[in-house]
């Protein structure tokens, strides 16, 4: 009767325990501030530090399991695990439509090869912040223009701890190519992926980016993106996005739209009903000028392998992925800027 009662004690130890662990789950994927929580009463956060919290928890071993399909080595199951340190309860039905989400099949595989990648870039040096900066093969001036510029030389200021990378598709030109190679290896911040570099491979551009930062950039805290043909005020960006993470754990900085419907004649961002059916895209925001912490990127390249997706990089990323993990879209004045002589709007 003794033993007995002690494997009993054991076992209801056991479930409480597990009930424990499941209550930790995802306050990220709801971009809602830890004042409003606290507020309820919802919240109590043991870890102040994100990073931290994220970087101690994924040291420990694997014990949740979630369906990774059939490209599994490309993505760490940890990365799904690092918020639970970070919230203590949510509500249940939120709960189970997150992890409902997280447990779909991968459709997405992103199985694209390295032509170039500095993948040391941010584990031989520390790194709060990483700038990248999607661009064309053939852009070699305004990859330069950025380099000699204010990017540049606040990456070259060892006191800010950022890195900057360019990413781009391949080229068919050979000796397009052979100028790749020389820039990459004289500079190091290259990232190229063997996607054919053309418009309507945006989004496979914008994947490249979330995926590469999740791989080999887990370390940074924020992540700021910005076109090759944009200038704006790096410190008013960064300054913008460290208040917002005072607030928000998961969320997205930019120039948002509402209300945008696709555009079904033919054209550059022509968009077939067959590839997008319905009459409105959901709030995004404009793929020029993003901002996010780190925790976010990894969310929505989990979510990138899922959704179904539409060429459109911004829409894609930010409206569909960004709102089938809760992730908050914000916007600020630091976020305004011109795409070729006009105003983003």
């Amino acid at each position: 009767m003794a033993a007995s009662a002690k494997v009993s004690g054991h076992f209801i130890f056991l479930v409480v325990a597990y009930g424990a662990v499941t209550v930790l789950l995802f306050f990220n994927t709801y971009g809602l501030s830890k004042k409003k929580y606290a507020e309820k009463g919802i919240a109590n956060f043991s870890q102040p530090n994100t990073r931290s919290a994220y970087l101690d928890f994924n040291e420990g071993p694997s014990s949740l399991e979630f369906n990774e399909g059939p490209s599994s080595l490309d993505v760490d199951p940890r990365d799904l695990k690092s918020v639970f340190l970070q919230m203590d309860t949510i509500l249940s039905e939120e709960k189970r439509s997150i992890l409902s989400f997280l447990s779909q099949p991968i459709i997405n595989n992103h199985n694209f090869t390295y032509l170039h990648n500095p993948d040391r870039k941010c584990i031989d040096s520390r790194t709060e912040t990483l700038i990248v900066v999607p661009s064309a093969p053939e852009n070699f001036q305004n990859r330069e223009n950025i380099r000699n510029g204010d990017y540049g030389n606040f990456t070259r200021n060892s006191g800010n701890q950022a890195q900057l990378l360019f990413f781009i598709g391949q080229t068919k030109s050979n000796e397009t190519q052979h100028k790749i190679n020389n820039e990459s290896q004289t500079h190091n911040d290259i990232v190229q992926v063997s996607f054919d570099d053309i418009y309507h491979n945006i989004r496979l551009k914008a994947v490249s980016m979330l995926k590469w930062t999740s791989t080999f950039c887990r370390q940074t805290n924020y992540v700021v993106r910005i076109d090759d043909d944009i200038l704006v005020n790096l410190t008013s960006v960064l300054e913008a996005t460290m208040k917002a993470h005072s607030n928000y754990f998961n969320f997205i900085l930019g120039r948002l739209r509402f209300n945008d419907s696709p555009l079904r004649k033919k054209g550059k961002v022509y968009l077939s009903r067959e590839e997008y059916p319905d009459a409105f895209f959901p709030p995004f925001a404009l793929g020029g000028l993003l901002s996010y912490p780190i925790l976010t990127m990894q969310f929505l390249y989990q979510a990138a392998l899922r959704v179904k997706p539409i060429w459109l990089d911004d829409v894609y990323i930010t409206g569909l992925c960004a709102q089938k993990l809760g992730v908050k879209l914000l916007s600020d004045p630091a976020f305004v800027f011109k795409h070729q002589g006009q105003w983003a709007h």
